[in-house]
């Protein structure tokens, strides 16, 4: 105070006024230490997270056949996913998050261990959260529930009503977690598809997964959630659109639909990954948050790492997986039949066969559809399997390429015209077995022929007469006339939709409310199978008719 005496008397004695005013300030801010209101403007440093994962493993535990001499192509394998997810957490300590969004439960290791060996085999890999899919219930909901004792992750179900079911205080509806002072809110969602894939019975899924999105948002924002994670495994389109119908939701790691993305999607403020299949590569996305813990727009990194062979296997993950290995046997039994199964290909791709008839009949009535279409070249095997057992080798074999199951709409006229096709070709694996309708196929009438246009997209160039008398059973199991102008639900498969096989265009072009339930018909039929321990294929009934010679 002496200092500001002494200037205030040099300015009565002719001193500048603003010279001194501006020492005196000067002297008095120094006195009272630093800022305050510097201190509240400084920005936090950013804090940098990590958040990593699979989709849809399906029991791959050990890693998949190598590709030729391609050393470089990713191999999987939950020894060498362990070794990554390691990596990540030593040198990151308590900021990262290693999830799974569900469809881990398949295979071998699932119809043997009945999901302990597998989930014992994630939680030792470093997996701190698990959303499931449809494919842990293929057992029932008691098998899963099982399998979760041994869990060392957090479960989800978000979306589930699982009160007095075996799940019940099993999973979580939602979870908070700090990580290095920042709160994250974690949920999940399951496809809706779920009564009709599996066997969930009596855990059900609730109608809108975007009511039940909104929901958990507006809980996890209430008590504190600085970040909301969503892990779901209702496929990549409809993560689009949740992202679309929800705000609040930060990042959605997916699965279900089994895609690989080479760049994250952003909806609104919402940024979507995909986990993939079978562990091929762990997607890694880092990313950082500022003040308020709120994520920082422009500085994620997303990374694909492929899980390839040079990558060494965590030690104790592969000493417990060589474990499980040397308990499984050649072929897991799932079921008998009393009578052969006749798959080769005079009886599959000439005339009606009964085990298509088996497979279709059980497609129709589990997906809820009007009518089956599938072409003879879906049912593999080549040959005839004798009465016995029925193997997991065996449904493999029969259902060589993996279908996914396909539901949509089409109209009558099309069927037809998708008939007429179908008996073009006879005797290739373009002949077509059904469930749901019943036709005859006149060889004497004039036949079906196809041409591409000017942009190489098919068309008929000829139309086919040979399809005679088409009818369809319908829920009273009366037989009606095909109406050309109706829309039915149809059931088909991938290998049609998605590639136009055996020149199919039909259902690309004009079908509506395609919808991929990415379950494989093996998966659909295994299920069955074990579920009814005796499965034998009926006798044809005649919903196909061959008149005249081909």
């Amino acid at each position: 105070m002496d200092m500001i005496r002494d200037l205030w008397m040099k300015k009565k004695a002719g001193g500048s006024f603003l010279c001194v005013a501006a020492c005196i300030l000067f002297l008095i801010s120094c006195a009272r230490g630093p800022s305050l209101a510097s201190n509240e403007n400084t920005p936090a440093a950013p804090k940098h997270f990590i958040l990593t994962g699979t989709a849809d493993l399906q029991g791959m535990m050990t890693a998949l056949p190598a590709k030729g001499k391609d050393t470089q192509a990713p191999v999987g394998g939950i020894s060498r996913i362990a070794a990554l997810i390691k990596q990540m957490k030593a040198a990151n300590p308590g900021r990262v998050i290693a999830v799974s969004t569900g469809d881990d439960l398949m295979g071998t290791f699932f119809h043997v261990f009945k999901g302990k060996a597998i989930f014992t085999l994630m939680s030792r890999a470093g997996y701190d959260l698990f959303a499931p899919g449809n494919h842990e219930f293929d057992k029932g909901p008691a098998v899963f529930a099982d399998a979760l004792s041994v869990a060392g992750f957090q479960t989800l179900c978000s979306n589930l009503a699982v009160k007095n079911t075996p799940l019940q205080g099993k999973c979580s509806p939602y979870l908070l977690r700090n990580y290095d002072g920042v709160t994250f809110g974690f949920f999940s969602l399951i496809t809706q598809d779920l009564p009709y894939v599996t066997s969930a019975e009596p855990v059900r899924v609730r109608k809108d997964n975007a009511r039940s999105a909104k929901q958990r948002v507006a809980l996890l924002k209430e008590k504190g959630a600085d970040v909301i994670i969503a892990l779901t495994h209702i496929g990549a389109r409809y993560d689009r659109e949740l992202a679309a119908r929800v705000s609040g939701i930060d990042i959605i790691f997916g699965g279900h639909s089994h895609a690989y993305l080479k760049k994250p999607v952003v909806v609104g403020k919402t940024l979507i990954v995909n986990g993939g299949e079978k562990g091929a590569f762990l997607v890694k996305l880092d990313f950082f948050t500022g003040t308020g813990g709120k994520i920082i727009p422009g500085k994620t990194r997303y990374t694909l790492i492929p899980v390839r062979a040079a990558i060494k296997p965590d030690p104790k993950v592969a000493k417990l997986l060589a474990a499980y290995r040397k308990s499984l046997p050649a072929a897991v039994v799932l079921g008998t039949t009393d009578k052969p199964w006749d798959l080769s290909k005079k009886a599959v791709r000439q005339s009606e066969s009964s085990v298509a008839d088996l497979i279709n009949n059980l497609l129709k009535k589990k997906f809820k559809v009007a009518v089956v279409l599938n072409n003879s070249g879906a049912f593999r095997g080549k040959k005839v399997y004798p009465a016995g057992n029925i193997t997991d080798i065996m449904l493999q074999q029969i259902d060589e390429f993996r279908n996914y199951a396909y539901t949509l709409e089409i109209q009558g006229n099309y069927i037809r015209e998708i008939l007429e096709r179908s008996a073009a070709s006879y005797g290739l694996g373009g002949f077509m077995q059904v469930a749901g309708l019943r036709y005859t196929i006149d060889f004497n009438a004039g036949k079906q022929t196809l041409a591409k246009d000017a942009s190489g997209h098919l068309k008929v160039a000829a139309r086919g007469h040979r399809v005679k008398r088409i009818e369809i059973q319908d829920a009273s199991g009366t037989w009606t006339p095909l109406n050309p102008e109706k829309y039915y639900r149809v059931l088909t498969n991938s290998f049609l939709v998605d590639k136009e096989g055996d020149g199919y265009f039909w259902f690309k072009k004009y079908a509506k409310n395609v919808n991929n339930t990415y379950s494989t018909f093996y998966s659909i039929l295994s299920e069955y199978v074990q579920n009814h321990k005796v499965v034998s294929p009926p006798a044809p009934d005649g919903r196909i008719k061959i008149l005249g010679k081909p």
